[in-house]
């Protein structure tokens, strides 16, 4: 609507109106002035009347918006803003209308027609009438101007259903109720959860969220971050690493600035790594997050059995191959394999069925089996876990933090999360044990040493080897000399192939081996050597099998004993591990000093006595040398205000969790041919093969 068209609209005849030089309505009778009206104003419904809203004064539209509002509140009706009036010369508005929300009626598309009908919502305007205008005057306030206060439709006159109409339930366009959906949703709640908590915390007189509202909101928010969020993810690393000296992260850009692989490590993950790293799982099959980039998590476990977290990586999509489903079950089976003789009968039918060839992929798999089938591995220490099973677990937690819309920046903010989800975990477990004592099953010395040593899970795993060591086992003398004697152990009541052969040896120390192999896969003593170890009269747990893993010495502490570096060092140099190593004693070796000045003083000098002889190192090498010698690795990036970085084109096609079974295509394999077990063609299988065919046909006649 034109400035013309809105002064030809009827005034109320007793307000006179002048219009200035500026173009301002200027009232010429005194009115009432109402400054800053709150969003729960409160005043006598008997002493609102249309000679009492007519004249009055507001400082803005929004404050005139929010009086009306409250005014239909009580009396049983909702508004809409409606239509704004521009200053032809200026484009600035001077006028404003706030109608009932069920003011006109609802608009039809020219092109729909009985044949071509959608699916429309039922009608809620009635074309009534009721309306408040204001104009801005030449000070910068807004009279009201016109009010019409006659409905054509029943009000709403009960409370709890007043407060649905749209303008009423406005507490998810709220600043408050923004910040708490937010909120919630950067912790990782799902909007139906969102909905659930908000409005259990808001006052009764507010209507409830729902849970479109909920992911309205969120989704808005996210749009703030469109576009930005790689630079957000980098954002974030970089803010971490000014609280967390020992942070590492590390970004693969292609060409473009686009990212192809992420990787990160917070300081306690790095810690974590040098007592457990001895068993790692590095997994590529779980994707959660906006562009389906998978993300690999390198899981361990600590020690109290827990899944930990060493650190995570976003990587570079890679196409996927689909399994057929008469496929999977086979492939499920020779994976689960548990004899090399199954394991290798598998394969052979699997290979025959399918046709499968060297230069597959699972080809290549089968080559490398001796690294990853259960078959092969029967005395390779996995700390008590399976590939799978622990891959699993830790898929699962992420569940509850990330889903299929997670934006980039948002990703490494709920891994954050998740990870100190872990750690209270953890920590849980550690009070526990230092604030419990073992209950003992006997009276027996090896029994109560572990109870000492071990944590509080770990002594659990052990003392149900132990009962049955000392209640349900008996063995037969297979050999014996004077340093080594040999048993086969097991409970009567099970056949004798499957009991264990345990050799006791008793030289320089006593040494206790079992065909089962748990304490080499697991880190605890079985019960077959519990029981020879009784038998033999050991009178306590040696020191050798108890693995300082196990127990409560690997937790976690702040400015904890340095980290030798023993097995970190190379004979190829030195690796980034280890730099880290050194520089994580260094920083701790400062903690340690701080309060004193006198021990910071002599670190101060033995630094520059050790800075004084790398120099003179220096000189003497050559330049290339030198040049090779100070490498180092980056924990950050440092050019990030050099660097064009760009959010990935868009979701790609990956593994992940799709809804038929599938694999990631190694990026070392291939490309697939079709290739004809018949003709030896390129192209076809055998059953769409042409010469086959031909010559079946030839034989019939």
């Amino acid at each position: 609507m034109s400035e013309a068209e809105a002064s030809n609209q009827a005034i109320e005849p007793y307000i006179t109106e002048d219009i200035d030089t500026n173009d301002y309505m200027e009232a010429t009778y005194e009115h009432e002035k109402i400054n800053s009206i709150g969003v729960n104003i409160e005043f006598d419904e008997d002493d609102i009347n249309d000679e009492t809203i007519l004249g009055k004064i507001f400082d803005t539209p929004d404050d005139a918006y929010t009086f009306y509002n409250d005014y239909s509140f009580l009396h049983g009706f909702g508004i809409r803003r409606d239509d704004t009036i521009k200053n032809p010369k200026t484009n600035e508005p001077f006028r404003k209308i706030y109608v009932c929300n069920k003011e006109g009626f609802k608009r039809m598309d020219k092109n729909d027609s009985s044949e071509n009908e959608k699916k429309r919502h039922r009608d809620v305007r009635t074309g009534c009438q009721a309306k408040i205008r204001i104009t801005r005057q030449e000070d910068g306030k807004w009279l009201v101007d016109s009010f019409n206060d006659i409905h054509n439709h029943d009000l709403t006159m009960t409370p709890t259903k007043v407060m649905k109409h749209r303008s009423h339930s406005n507490f998810h366009r709220s600043i408050e109720g923004k910040s708490l959906m937010v909120q919630f949703g950067e912790a990782g709640l799902r909007p139906s959860q969102i909905k659930k908590v908000v409005n259990t915390m808001k006052t009764s007189n507010v209507a409830n969220v729902t849970s479109k509202q909920c992911a309205d909101v969120l989704s808005e928010h996210r749009k703030q971050h469109r576009g930005k969020e790689f630079y957000g993810l980098i954002k974030h690393f970089q803010d971490k690493t000014l609280v967390d000296n020992d942070q590492y992260f590390v970004v693969d850009l292609s060409d473009d600035g686009y990212p192809r692989n992420i990787f990160w490590a917070d300081g306690r993950s790095r810690d974590a790594y040098t007592k457990f790293r001895d068993v790692v799982v590095f997994d590529v099959t779980y994707m959660t997050n906006k562009f389906k980039m998978p993300f690999a998590p390198f899981t361990g476990v600590n020690h109290h059995g827990q899944s930990i977290l060493f650190g995570g990586a976003l990587l570079e999509n890679e196409k996927e191959e689909t399994f057929e489903c008469d496929f999977q079950e086979t492939h499920k089976q020779w994976v689960n394999s548990d004899t090399i003789e199954q394991f290798e009968a598998t394969w052979e039918v699997m290979r025959t069925k399918y046709e499968l060839k060297s230069n597959c992929w699972i080809s290549d798999m089968y080559n490398q089996r001796i690294h990853w089938a259960k078959p092969f591995l029967n005395d390779t220490f996995f700390a008590g876990m399976t590939t799978t099973g622990r891959s699993e677990s830790i898929n699962s937690f992420f569940d509850g933090f990330v889903n299929s819309r997670t934006m980039l920046n948002e990703f490494v903010v709920q891994y954050d999360k998740a990870i100190e989800s872990r750690r209270a975990a953890e920590e849980d477990e550690d009070f526990k044990t230092m604030n419990s004592r073992p209950v003992l099953s006997s009276v027996h010395p090896i029994e109560a040493k572990a109870g000492q040593c071990y944590t509080r899970k770990m002594f659990d795993t052990f003392k149900k080897e132990w009962t049955e060591a000392i209640t349900n086992l008996t063995h037969e003398t297979i050999g014996k000399t004077t340093v080594e004697s040999t048993y086969r152990v097991g409970q009567l009541d099970v056949d004798k192939k499957y009991w264990r052969i345990v050799t006791y040896r008793s030289l320089d120390h006593v040494n206790v081996t079992c065909s089962c192999a748990k304490y080499e896969t697991n880190g605890i003593l079985c019960k077959h050597s519990l029981y020879v170890m009784k038998k033999k009269h050991v009178k306590e747990l040696l020191s050798h099998y108890i693995l300082p893993r196990w127990t409560l010495n690997a937790r976690y502490k702040l400015g904890s004993a340095s980290i030798g570096l023993g097995e970190m060092n190379t004979e190829n140099g030195v690796s980034a591990y280890t730099l880290w190593c050194v520089r994580s004693n260094f920083t701790k070796l400062i903690e340690q000093a701080r309060d004193s000045p006198l021990e910071i003083q002599k670190v101060n000098t033995l630094l520059i006595s050790l800075l004084d002889d790398q120099t003179n190192r220096k000189k003497s090498m050559s330049l290339e040398n030198a040049s090779q010698g100070s490498c180092m690795g980056v924990s950050q990036i440092d050019m990030m205000p050099q660097l064009s970085v760009r959010d990935p084109v868009g979701p790609t096609t990956t593994k992940g969790r799709p809804k038929l079974a599938s694999r990631i295509k190694s990026s070392l394999e291939a490309p697939k041919k079709r290739t004809c077990s018949y003709c030896q063609g390129l192209g076809h299988y055998a059953t769409s093969c042409l010469k086959r065919k031909a010559d079946e046909s030839l034989q019939e006649t």
